[in-house]
């Protein structure tokens, strides 16, 4: 697992990714942010914890984790399942929980929900609302 911060077109902390209330709709949303320097691929996710978003790309192929299908989050909102190899990823870090993805992990993407219900990335080193 890196910094998703060190990648060409990561967005900056502050960035909006998605109206809360279309995350609470889907459960899943896979997005293109533009920072700027290019569309940044990310996946947000419902999980059973709250609001999560990782770089979406499986750690295997450089695909995105739902170049097959969207639905990649697990019954009980804990993992996230590569839709290309049905790899288990636990959202609650990103760490590689189940098939190839043991040993590896996904991207962090830190989020906080402003007053707004606006997810946005955080500033590192902040603790989430």
């Amino acid at each position: 697992m890196g910094d998703f911060r060190d990648l060409p077109g990561a967005p900056p902390a502050g960035a909006a990714l998605a109206e809360a209330a279309r995350l609470d709709a889907t459960g899943v949303l896979a997005l293109e942010i533009d920072s700027g320097d290019g569309l940044f691929p990310v996946l947000l996710l419902k999980g059973a914890a709250g609001p999560a978003a990782f770089v979406n790309l499986c750690p295997h192929r450089d695909l995105p984790l739902t170049y097959r299908s969207s639905a990649v989050l697990s019954a009980d909102g804990t993992l996230v399942r590569c839709s290309n190899h049905d790899a288990g990823f636990r959202i609650a870090d990103g760490s590689g929980v189940d098939g190839l993805a043991q040993g590896c992990a996904l991207d962090v993407i830190p989020l906080t929900v402003d007053a707004d219900g606006i997810i946005r990335v955080d500033a590192p080193g902040r603790t989430s609302d």
